[in-house]
């Protein structure tokens, strides 16, 4: 008697092995599955910066985060930015874009400001960074010129865009050149 028991026992716990096995093994490569879709690079210029099932996968193992630390290649090869604000008589005036005290981007480059507006800029998140950095700058600038400079002012970016390796080899030209401008009304970008 005491033989079956232990025979039974023995079955019973390997059936529980097994389907522990199972679930494990579907929990992996499900994970796996996520893990590869998130590395397959996306459209920077896309409205939506994710799938809805990439968005699950990161609500149920983790959470919204930025990481453009680790990049394979750069999606902007160099930066600029300053603000252009138009005074009363119509003249633009350039300035600093770093707050608080309107410091000019750095040249040379220094990563903590390349990530500040490369965020900015390719983050289609919500809320905006960029939307949150003009509201500030309207701010501080009303505060310190009045309400009139309101709307007369801009971010003005100017990049150099990282073009694909099949666009470089027809004719050696590695980066496109592009103006970009913001304000508080237009965050999307004011049309040229």
């Amino acid at each position: 008697m005491k033989w079956t028991t232990s025979l039974c026992e023995a079955g019973g716990s390997s059936w529980k092995r097994r389907v522990g096995a199972g679930l494990l093994l579907i929990f992996c490569c499900w994970h796996a599955g996520f893990l590869i879709f998130s590395i397959v690079p996306q459209d920077p210029k896309s409205e939506v910066p994710a799938s809805p099932a990439m968005d699950f996968y990161r609500l149920v193992a983790g959470g919204r985060q930025e990481w453009n630390m680790v990049e394979t290649i750069p999606v902007l090869h160099s930066l600029d930015a300053r603000l252009e604000v138009e005074d009363e008589k119509g003249n633009n005036t350039t300035g600093g874009c770093v707050l608080p005290g309107w410091t000019p981007y750095p040249e040379p480059e220094l990563a903590r400001y390349y990530v500040l507006f490369h965020r900015m800029l390719m983050t289609a998140s919500k809320p905006s960074f960029l939307e949150a950095y003009l509201r500030r700058v309207e701010g501080r600038l009303a505060a310190q010129r009045g309400k009139e400079v309101s709307g007369r002012w801009s971010l003005v970016i100017d990049a150099e865009y990282t073009r694909t390796l099949s666009l470089s080899r027809r004719d050696g030209e590695l980066y496109v050149f592009a103006t970009r401008s913001f304000n508080p009304a237009n965050p999307g970008g004011i049309a040229p």
